[in-house]
């Protein structure tokens, strides 16, 4: 069999797959599994060793492609569509929540296309489940995996797959020594930003700068931790702030590292503290002590899975969260309270915890 899986979201989605693709490879051995991403999440896939091939499917630049000309859009459609009809897939897995996409498959002749009906989108998928609220009470990574009950296979919950090569490993040691740390240092990393796909709207699930500004002194001071700040080239005016306000040194690898290096460099972290985002999905999933910081997201819907070991989820129950529903955020009058309601010194005492419990560890 020929399954394909397509997931045009950010890397929590992707990742949210991960169990469903071992269900799949443990059912049946044999069979070439296929993935569509965004150019983004590429990296990460490309490395997963259930997956025969990855495709890009960037949904920008064909926006840019038929602003700039219509012939070069219908080319590459078009092109795009031979390569997978080509393949002759038995079942897809559509995770678009869009039927413009189930169209399209529908089209390439995939006869078993799966996936969910929100808002009557998936009117060409023929084995379905309703979603009238969209994800809710459950994490999302359950409702992905509920979906292979329609090609026979009873679900079994597993961790997210995050695989790393060994080239991988050694880049992220050659930045290090570069930076004159050592994999054997405490070293803590700080994301202050994520969320990105929330676009203007993105502050709102990010605990205050000036909040990590402060942490990142007493990590430093108090534990004699090496801290480092990541993020993508989008945030580097917070990780500037953070370094123009932090009296001790941090190292600033905001917008100068891939998103490869990036998931071996945390690997090689000892605490990893960031907001509710993708940087969060993948620390957790390759198994790094996370403090995690959760706003206007529910975090039974899009925390760790399938559970919280080594992971604190920092959060607080107002009435008002979680305020994302149905896939829509719906601003907030309070700036963030949820957030700005958490503070320092309860982060600090978390991570004290952590990082003195690995040291009892090590003796």
């Amino acid at each position: 069999m020929k399954f394909l899986i397509f997931n045009p979201f950010g890397i929590g989605d992707v990742l949210f797959t991960t169990p469903l693709i071992r269900n799949i490879k443990e059912n049946f051995p044999q069979a070439k599994i296929f993935y569509i991403c965004n150019k983004r999440v590429y990296p990460l896939l490309s490395r997963n060793i259930f997956l025969e091939k990855v495709y890009v499917f960037e949904k920008d630049d064909y926006r840019r492609l038929i602003k700039k000309s219509k012939t070069a859009f219908l080319k590459e459609v078009f092109s795009f569509f031979k390569r997978i009809k080509r393949e002759n897939f038995d079942v897809i897995f559509d995770f678009s929540l869009n039927s413009q996409y189930g169209l399209f498959f529908k089209l390439c002749g995939i006869k078993k296309r799966v996936g969910f009906n929100y808002r009557n989108r998936g009117r060409f998928l023929n084995c379905k489940e309703e979603l009238p609220l969209g994800y809710k009470d459950k994490h999302v990574a359950d409702y992905y995996l509920q979906l292979v009950k329609f090609v026979g296979i009873k679900p079994k919950r597993v961790k997210f797959d995050l695989f790393l090569r060994e080239e991988d490993i050694e880049r992220a040691n050659n930045i290090l020594k570069k930076l004159n740390l050592h994999k054997e240092e405490i070293l803590v990393g700080i994301c202050p930003g994520a969320g990105d796909s929330w676009r203007e709207s993105a502050y709102f699930k990010r605990w205050p700068k000036e909040y990590f500004s402060t942490l990142c002194n007493l990590i430093i001071e108090e534990l004699g931790a090496k801290v480092i700040i990541f993020g993508s080239e989008s945030e580097t005016n917070i990780a500037r702030y953070i370094v123009e306000n932090t009296k001790n040194r941090v190292i600033d690898l905001c917008g100068k590292i891939d998103l490869v290096e990036f998931s071996a460099l945390v690997k090689m972290c000892t605490l990893f503290v960031t907001n509710d985002g993708g940087p969060f999905h993948i620390s957790y999933s390759l198994g790094v002590k996370t403090v995690v910081f959760f706003g206007p997201v529910d975090e039974t819907v899009y925390g760790a899975y399938p559970d919280n070991r080594d992971i604190v989820i920092l959060k607080r129950d107002l009435s008002c969260r979680p305020c994302y529903q149905k896939f829509k955020f719906p601003g907030c009058k309070y700036d963030k309270k949820c957030l700005r309601d958490i503070t320092v010194e309860e982060v600090f005492e978390v991570v004290r915890r952590f990082l003195e419990d690995r040291k009892k560890g090590i003796e």
